[in-house]
């Protein structure tokens, strides 16, 4: 009897505290962290003057979601879009709240840059 009242209880409290989470309110203060940048994937007979390159790029993004994603500045020049996009559409991001008592649901026309090697 003692042991199913404890695991009654504890089976509760796991329940509450997930069902609590999810009534967090969402915050429009959010960071966005790169926990991985993808690498950018050229075909074998480009090459490029510059080994280094860097992409600025304006998107809304999401948890596991990234749109409205817009290439507003890219060096070195001829790098073709799909290579670039396919770079910032692979990589892993974190959605960070600055509010302490709420999530971060959504960071809405967030500007990022990307430096990478052309190899």
């Amino acid at each position: 009897m003692k042991q199913g009242l404890l695991t009654f209880s504890l089976l509760t409290m796991i329940f509450v505290s997930l069902s609590t989470e999810a009534c967090r309110p969402c915050s429009k203060d959010v960071e966005v962290f790169v926990l991985k940048q993808a690498s950018i994937v050229l075909e074998k007979s480009r090459s490029f003057d510059e080994r280094k390159g860097y992409v600025t790029f304006i998107a809304d993004i999401g948890h596991n979601t990234l749109s409205n994603l817009k290439i507003t500045e890219v060096y070195p020049e001829g790098i073709p879009e799909s290579a670039i996009k396919d770079m910032i559409q692979g990589s892993k991001y974190r959605l960070i709240s600055n509010k302490k008592g709420h999530i971060a649901c959504e960071a809405k026309a967030y500007e990022l840059s990307f430096a990478f090697r052309l190899l």
